[in-house]
């Protein structure tokens, strides 16, 4: 069994209701199992906010996923298997003032 803790931040916070959130499985799962997890969990909302909407398969320019503190833009690391204890960021980083 492994046990994830999820950290939402704007505006992923606004469709899952709460900042923080753990989660147990009872076999290891990859990065892309957990978003289509979420997917279930939250909604197509939620799923929309991960993938670009001008390019189909890329990852939202906004979009960074931080795994125990590393930040991951590519799509080779939807294969990482993720660990017991894991810590998962969601952020989208905005521009401008």
């Amino acid at each position: 069994m492994i046990e994830l803790s999820l950290s939402f931040e704007p505006p992923f916070n606004e469709l899952t209701k709460t900042l923080h959130k753990k989660f147990k499985f009872s076999n290891p799962i990859t990065v892309k199992e957990l978003l289509e997890y979420l997917r279930g969990v939250y909604g197509e909302d939620f799923y929309n906010l991960i993938w670009d909407k001008k390019k189909e398969g890329e990852f939202s320019p906004f979009l960074s996923i931080i795994i125990n503190g590393i930040s991951y833009r590519s799509d080779n690391f939807l294969n990482i298997a993720l660990k017991n204890e894991d810590d998962i960021t969601f952020l989208y980083l905005y521009f401008g003032g």
